[in-house]
């Protein structure tokens, strides 16, 4: 068992290296961004106001919302966006793959007649995933500290909240993905329904945001779940979204391996 984890691990490692850099390359850019407009920010303010209000909402800017003269509201509105949905693209990817690959490349009647059970196997590439996200946020972690630190002004748990608040939605697209690929088996067509799962979300917590009518539509959307506003400003991811996120991952963890371990396997 050991032996397929670490088998599995090695199988996603340069993956896990390249998304890892994208991200915090990403993160450090913006960041590296924010000493240059810091004596700006009035202009872009004043140039900001010709937006309507709820344009502004949608990037976090609203009444209410980040500080863009602070490090963690330029990185709020500038640099955590990429990262939760590049962040949500890698966990699609990720988890819609991870089992649909076996079948695509023909290895999974090999893997099966192994001495290990599909709940093992199951087991094992979950695992894997969830270790590779904890990684790539772990990094990201380290490159925020030094990041915020050299600008000059680090708050820990502020920190540490915009690197749990994208793991947490990560966790959600990567299971929701997981579930997704005991049904559609190809792993092109699955991961195409996963992309398509993350990207739609993110343009229906737009519309969430845009009209006021349509604002419960920000329970169906885990982009709300991890918002940048509540994380920088108030320090917290709200408790009901934190049991919704659980709940999420929990049932597709369930489907998945209710499904998997009833499912005719065919290489």
């Amino acid at each position: 068992m050991s032996q397929f984890i670490k088998i599995e691990f090695k199988r996603q490692l340069s993956s896990l290296i390249l998304w890892t850099a994208i991200i915090c390359g990403l993160s450090i850019l913006m960041l590296s961004m924010y000493p240059a407009f810091k004596d700006s920010f009035s202009e872009l303010e004043a140039m900001l106001d010709a937006f309507p209000p709820a344009m502004l909402e949608v990037f976090g800017l609203g009444e209410g919302g980040l500080d863009m003269s602070t490090p963690y509201g330029w990185y709020g509105m500038e640099g955590y966006l990429f990262v939760v949905l590049i962040g949500g693209s890698y966990a699609g990817i990720l988890g819609s793959t991870i089992l649909s690959q076996e079948e695509d490349d023909q290895t999974i009647e090999f893997l099966l007649s192994k001495p290990i059970s599909r709940n093992q196997i199951l087991f094992g590439k979950s695992l894997v995933v969830v270790t590779n996200l904890f990684i790539l946020n772990m990094i990201l972690f380290v490159t925020l500290v030094i990041a915020f630190s050299l600008i000059g002004d680090f708050i820990f748990l502020s920190t540490l909240l915009l690197v749990v608040g994208p793991f947490l939605l990560q966790l959600i697209f990567a299971s929701l993905s997981l579930a997704i690929s005991i049904f559609v088996t190809k792993s092109r067509k699955v991961m195409s329904v996963s992309l398509g799962l993350v990207i739609g979300l993110f343009f229906l917590d737009i519309i969430a945001t845009l009209t006021d009518n349509l604002n419960f539509l920000k329970y169906f959307t885990p982009y709300e779940y991890v918002n940048a506003v509540s994380i920088v400003n108030n320090q917290a991811i709200e408790f009901v979204y934190l049991i919704i996120s659980v709940v999420i991952i929990i049932v597709s963890g369930f489907v998945t391996w209710f499904f998997y371990n009833r499912k005719d396997i065919t290489a």
